[in-house]
């Protein structure tokens, strides 16, 4: 599994959807940034001993390749095309308003159980492309029925790759087991990217941490600041996952079978491990940006310290250097030989006396 790098600076949430307040519901609009140049659709039509795999157009060829009996998996990449999109979903006789989060990318994670089919949604946590210090947020949504399983996504991701292989390659369950356990298997790798990204934050929080506690440590505060972004907005991608795990345990539909009960009951753990591990993560932050302030308080403070006493030190040099430097006509000890070094000798026992003072109540 390839490492995810935290970005230099964090996708933020913002509002995206260009329609009208108060639009007409089940219009199929897309919300977002066009990913890929145009939408595929593969179907993998899959049992114990055999798979079949074609590119389709629409719907209707969905239906007309995948078997009758078998489970099959049909993976779309790319929303831009509504149209086509639309067909697809028509052709499993998918609600409308399902087609409205399927197609808006601002639709936060959420489990919804239809009359025939489960709708999910959630955000992957993708590595970037090849070269680039960020991880890809995507919006990725599946329906599952009794035997077929349909996936959208923004765009191309590796997450899936091994899925996928072992399902090429009749490794493992997922051709022994229907649709229900492939979903399975998608959320899980969705979770362990979740779980790749707060390593690899873990691991810099860490170093920062340890940065901090050097002597002389010269941490930027930017870079905290960024950290602080970075674990905020992986707790707010992560966080919602729970309803999502929670709902798919105690779905009790036909759609997911007992013996995918322990796998279910494993996602929500894994999911809760996330989600206490971003918790934890975004405390740390909150304490080194706390301790980074008192070390720059504590710095200030010596230094002040240290100017406080220099002024105290020369306060009474000035006094005396201001006297005798007053242009008063009658001044006894300006006609005297040894009034200048006995100016001098004033102002060495006041300064070393009074450093060394301070240093007995250890000021300095």
């Amino acid at each position: 599994m390839p490492p995810l790098k935290l970005p230099s600076k964090p996708r933020r949430f913002k509002r995206r959807d260009s329609r009208p307040p108060a639009a007409v519901p089940g219009t199929g609009e897309y919300v977002g940034e066009r990913r890929v140049p145009d939408v595929t659709i593969t179907v993998f039509d899959y049992g114990e001993h055999e798979i079949r795999e074609r590119e389709v157009k629409d719907g209707a060829q969905c239906v007309a390749f995948e078997g009758s009996d078998s489970p099959a998996w049909i993976r779309v990449t790319g929303l831009h095309d509504t149209g086509r999109i639309r067909s697809l979903l028509e052709a499993y006789h998918i609600h409308p308003l399902v087609q409205d989060d399927i197609l808006n990318t601002n639709q936060g994670p959420k489990v919804e159980d239809f009359d025939g089919y489960l709708f999910v949604t959630v955000k992957v946590m993708a590595p970037g492309a090849e070269g680039a210090e960020k991880f890809d947020v995507q919006h990725f949504s599946l329906i599952l029925t009794k035997r077929v399983l349909i996936s959208f996504q923004e765009g191309p991701s590796t997450i899936f790759d091994p899925v996928l292989l072992r399902l090429r390659q009749g490794k493992g369950r997922l051709r022994q087991q229907g649709p229900d356990y492939l979903a399975w298997a998608l959320l899980d790798a969705v979770l362990d990217h979740y779980l790749v990204a707060l390593d690899d934050l873990e691991e810099e929080v860490a170093r920062l941490d340890e940065a901090l506690t050097l002597p002389d440590a010269e941490v930027d505060l930017h870079e905290i600041h960024q950290l602080r972004a970075n674990t905020n907005f992986i707790y707010r991608t992560i966080r919602p996952m729970r309803e999502v795990a929670v709902g798919l345990q105690h779905h009790e539909g036909e759609l997911t079978s007992e013996s995918l009960t322990p796998f279910l009951r494993d996602l929500y753990d894994h999911t809760w491990r996330a989600i206490e591990t971003a918790d934890h993560l975004r405390e740390a932050v909150t304490s080194i940006r706390e301790y980074h302030h008192a070390v720059l308080s504590q710095k200030m403070n010596e230094i002040m310290k240290v100017l406080a006493a220099i002024s105290t030190i020369f306060l009474p040099l000035s006094f005396v250097a201001g006297v005798y430097g007053m242009n008063f006509e009658y001044m006894p000890e300006l006609k005297k030989p040894w009034a200048y070094p006995t100016v001098w000798g004033v102002f060495l026992v006041l300064g070393f006396g009074m450093l060394y003072y301070f240093r007995r109540r250890r000021w300095l």
